[in-house]
């Protein structure tokens, strides 16, 4: 019983310490598309806004899938 609640609490750190890295990742990627098609079209720097704003809100849907996941997982801990 105890290893199990150790693997499961490093599963948890492990999930919820990546979520940082993660927003960061698809705001540089949205970026760096941003910024290419904005050098290949000259249209600087809308698109870059553009896309950043798709990284972002991917970042954003990302917290909200771990916020729900973690909802459920509160719930099925209180039922135990």
């Amino acid at each position: 019983m105890v290893g199990d609640e150790k693997k499961e609490m490093l599963a948890s750190f492990l999930t919820y310490g990546t979520l940082g890295i993660e927003m960061g990742v698809s705001l540089a990627i949205g970026l760096a598309i941003g910024y290419y098609l904005d050098r290949h079209f000259g249209t600087a720097p809308i698109l870059t806004f553009i896309f950043m704003g798709f990284g972002l809100a991917a970042g954003m849907r990302r917290l909200y899938q771990l916020w729900k996941k973690m909802e459920k997982d509160d719930e099925r801990s209180d039922g135990k």
